[in-house]
């Protein structure tokens, strides 16, 4: 088997015949870096005549300054990809007139990352569409002010927390909580401050709850003394939790379910039919009259508990302060009136006289006492 010469080898024959005195000239092949690297003129001094007699040359020195400069882009992006963060190929353009030195512009359409690193077919393209002016930054979101129905739009669901009752005689009784971060449970040390500030008050009362929930309120109530109870609540899901903690209370003192009267409704809806009841009317004595208006007892004191979403003391003003006024001409004398909004809420809007000590502040809760 004939052996291949070594590369060594091959040159020093090259040499060798190329030093002769033969008339044949064979061109042997180079690669371009050797070209380069044996036929590239000197670098000229500035102001310097330019001679064009080596533009092949000075193309193939300005290819390979533009390969070093895509190598050292994909270095570039290699190494913040490493840190986790995505580089705007498209958005950086490469002067090769200039010596091959970045300059970085940012496109006005805000140019997406490549995932990859490799040159953007359409740089040039890019370049010519390319804006200095700055980008604008989105606005914030704003709230919604539509006037959703509670009851049947999913919510999101958080961590189930440990739920139950502060004192009274189902004091640390455990109540079942969905997660569901729509319903907001009063925090336990909110409303421990409350039925502090009430007291014995809550005794021999009617609890009206407007906004139940889980019923937490309304236990409560119950636990120091309050004789019987209303609860509103539109959400179907939460209102069979509240009825399942109203069998929880039952299974500790039989009895405590009869005084509690659960009404899943739209709590605006119920007011408003009070609103339209004669309150110097009879009670109803059948079960149709009961459901076609909202009764409740004349001749006990209320308790009535407002603490709906924050976000309805801003988009439902009107109804909820229709719907206090409301309760507030129908409550028999001696009844009390909890309000729990946040600091969106201007307490004056209720035309009652708070006194200051019934005003409190539980960041971000406020709660208003007042008695009519």
């Amino acid at each position: 088997m004939k052996k291949t010469p070594s590369r060594k080898s091959r040159r020093e024959n090259w040499e060798n015949f190329a030093d002769g005195n033969d008339d044949i000239t064979i061109a042997p092949y180079l690669s371009s870096a050797e070209v380069c690297r044996r036929f590239a003129p000197s670098k000229k001094k500035k102001g310097a005549a330019v001679d064009d007699s080596d533009d092949f040359f000075d193309a193939t020195d300005l290819m390979n300054k533009g390969a070093e400069d895509y190598r050292r882009q994909r270095r570039a992006a290699k190494a913040q990809k490493g840190r986790g963060r995505r580089v705007a190929d498209a958005d950086s353009n490469v002067d090769i007139n200039k010596g091959g030195k970045k300059s970085e512009k940012i496109s006005s359409d805000g140019g997406a990352a490549s995932k990859t690193g490799k040159f953007d077919k359409n740089r040039k393209n890019a370049r010519s569409t390319a804006s200095t002016e700055p980008v604008e930054t989105p606005e914030p979101r704003k709230r919604s002010k539509r006037n959703k129905n509670v009851g049947s739009e999913p919510g999101d669901r958080g961590d189930s927390v440990g739920l139950r009752v502060v004192g009274g005689l189902f004091r640390g009784t455990k109540l079942e909580y969905g997660g569901d971060r729509r319903v907001r449970p009063m925090k336990e040390r909110v409303r421990e401050a409350i039925f502090n500030l009430l007291g014995q008050d809550v005794r021999g009362k009617h609890v009206v709850d407007l906004f139940g929930g889980t019923g937490a309120l309304t236990f409560e109530a119950i636990s120091r003394g309050a004789v019987s109870a209303t609860t509103i609540e539109i959400h179907f899901p939460t209102a069979r939790i509240a009825r399942r903690n109203i069998e929880i209370l039952e299974e500790k003192i039989p009895g405590t379910a009869a005084k509690i009267e659960l009404t899943t409704t739209d709590t605006y809806f119920w007011g408003r039919k009070l609103a339209a009841t004669d309150p110097n009317a009879p009670a109803p004595t059948s079960t149709i009259e009961s459901l076609s208006q909202a009764t409740l007892p004349k001749d006990v004191p209320w308790l009535v508990f407002c603490s709906p979403p924050y976000d309805f003391f801003v988009d439902r003003e009107e109804e909820t302060l229709f719907l206090l006024k409301t309760l507030r001409e129908r409550a028999p004398e001696g009844s009390l009136f909890v309000v729990e909004s946040d600091d969106r809420f201007d307490f004056d809007l209720l035309e009652v006289e708070i006194p200051p000590k019934k005003r409190r502040s539980y960041p971000p809760a406020e709660v208003g006492i007042f008695r009519v």
